[in-house]
């Protein structure tokens, strides 16, 4: 099969080429190579190219970012699947959207499930939701794919923390706000799994158990092997431009089962060589 990668040089992408490469001719392409909310540049890689499924990993993931730049996000996140979706069908190619938990309100008390209604209340929500409606109803060979809790290579709330603690800053993460860490690792070798059931439809997938973000950094320190205090402080003492769901649980009765978020992170960071006793490599 070939496949095509947008967003090829973002966390998911990187890993999506990496794994993809070795049973498919594999087309990954960086937001460089290829702008998503430009229609003709996508109608051109599609002729190009000819792949047999576009996996979309492209996306303006920055949240805040997302309400300072309203339109921008809509073009990354919106429109971008849009053309991706119209070029797609014309060429009967399957399209493979990534999506987010921030399409919820987070405030059902139980892990959100693909079917449960969405209600964003955020930019970046707002557009990732337009992008999956964009996707569902102008393709029919589609399959989209919601996460949470991302981290991989590059930028991510375990990096974040770990420069944090090496400057000597006062942490302040928050405990009121939960979710399912998700190592990027694992959520590619989750999109294959689907991709390789050929059953389109909605997924959640993410690495299994949840923590509010003060467990998540509590235990990115525990398993690197550092002593920093870092306390425990309700959303509301520490204001965002974007609201975030209190729940940002997702489950699915069916498709990819995931390992547990601590044993992920615990290989997330010995596979990256990203922590020594006292601080970072690789930086």
């Amino acid at each position: 099969m070939r496949i095509l990668i947008t967003g090829a040089g973002g966390q998911l992408g990187l890993e999506l080429k990496d794994l993809l490469a070795g049973g498919h001719e594999v087309v990954p392409l960086t937001h460089r190579e290829l702008d998503i909310a430009d229609a003709p540049a996508v109608e051109r890689a599609l002729q190009e190219y000819a792949p047999d499924l576009t996996i979309n990993a492209a996306a303006y993931t920055d949240v805040d970012g997302c309400e300072a730049e309203p339109g921008l996000a809509y073009r990354a996140n919106a429109l971008g699947p849009r053309n991706l979706a119209q070029f797609c069908e014309r060429r009967g190619c399957e399209l493979l959207q990534v999506s987010t938990n921030y399409v919820f309100d987070g405030e059902k008390e139980e892990p959100y499930e693909p079917f449960d209604p969405p209600n964003p209340i955020s930019v970046y929500g707002k557009t990732k939701l337009a992008g999956e409606e964009y996707v569902k109803h102008l393709s029919t060979r589609w399959y989209v794919v919601r996460s949470a809790g991302v981290y991989g290579e590059g930028h991510n709330f375990v990096r974040t923390m770990l420069k944090a603690a090496a400057r000597g800053e006062e942490l302040k993460v928050k405990n009121d706000e939960f979710i399912s860490p998700t190592y990027a690792r694992d959520l590619a070798a989750g999109v294959s799994e689907v991709v390789e059931s050929g059953l389109y439809g909605v997924y959640h997938v993410t690495n299994a158990g949840s923590c509010s973000w003060y467990e998540f950094a509590r235990e990115v320190f525990d398993l690197a092997g550092i002593e920093v205090e870092v306390k425990p402080v309700a959303s509301s003492e520490y204001p965002r431009p974007a609201a975030r769901p209190a729940n940002g649980l997702v489950y699915s009765p069916y498709g990819p089962k995931m390992r547990h978020w601590r044993v992920a992170l615990n290989d997330y960071l010995k596979d990256e060589a990203i922590v020594e006793t006292a601080g970072l490599e690789n930086e």
